[in-house]
C-alpha cells in the first residue's frame, strides 16, 4: 500500500507549484533591480574618468601647444541662461582682441570640446574657478597663468590646476 503511494506521488507531482513559480520570479526580480542598479553606478564611475581624461589631456596638449607654437592658447569654460555649466568648453589661440578658435584641436568641433556625448553624458561640469574667472591660460612658453590654484569640479572629482606649471591633481570632493 505504502509503494503504491509513493508511486501515484511521483506520477502526480510533475511540475511546480504556482507559488513556487511566483517566488522565483520574485527572486529574479530582485536580483536583476539590484544588478541594474550596480551596472549604472559603474557606468556613472567609467564615464566621469573619461572626462577626466578627456579634461587633463587637453590641459596638458594646450600647454604643449603653447609651447611649441611660441602663443597663448586659452580654455573657456562658460555658463547658459541659468547660470549652469555647460557640458563643453572651448580652446583659443592669441589674446584679447586676436583670440582664435582652434578649429582644428583634437576631439573638438571647430574648436569646441563637448562632453555631452554617449561616453559621458551623465558627467557635469558643477564648477570652475581659474583665478575667479572661467578661463585657463597658457602664455606663450608653456606656463600657467594662475595665480593661484583653479579648480575643475565635476560629479564625485575636483581637477586641480597648479599656477605656473600647469600640472593637475584629481581628487575627491
Amino acid at each position: 500500500m505504502c509503494l503504491k503511494r509513493l508511486t501515484n506521488l511521483k506520477i502526480n507531482s510533475k511540475g511546480f507549484t504556482l507559488v513556487e513559480l511566483i517566488i522565483i520570479i520574485v527572486l529574479i526580480g530582485i536580483f536583476s533591480v539590484a544588478a541594474l542598479t550596480r551596472t549604472n553606478l559603474g557606468l556613472n564611475t567609467i564615464q566621469e574618468k573619461i572626462a577626466i581624461d578627456q579634461i587633463t589631456n587637453d590641459i596638458d596638449l594646450a600647454r604643449s601647444m603653447a609651447f611649441a607654437k611660441h602663443e597663448t592658447i586659452t580654455i573657456v569654460f562658460s555658463k547658459n541662461n541659468e547660470g549652469v555649466f555647460n557640458k563643453n568648453y572651448t580652446i583659443y589661440s592669441g589674446e584679447g582682441e586676436d583670440k582664435a578658435l582652434i578649429l582644428d584641436f583634437p576631439n573638438s568641433e571647430n574648436g569646441v570640446v563637448s562632453l555631452d556625448n554617449s561616453k559621458m553624458r551623465s558627467v557635469d561640469i558643477e564648477s570652475v574657478d581659474f583665478d575667479d574667472g572661467y578661463e585657463l591660460q597658457f602664455i606663450p612658453l608653456g606656463d600657467c597663468a594662475l595665480l593661484s590654484d583653479g579648480f575643475i569640479e565635476l560629479n564625485s572629482k575636483i581637477i586641480t590646476i597648479k599656477p605656473i606649471t600647469g600640472n593637475w591633481i584629481i581628487s575627491d570632493k
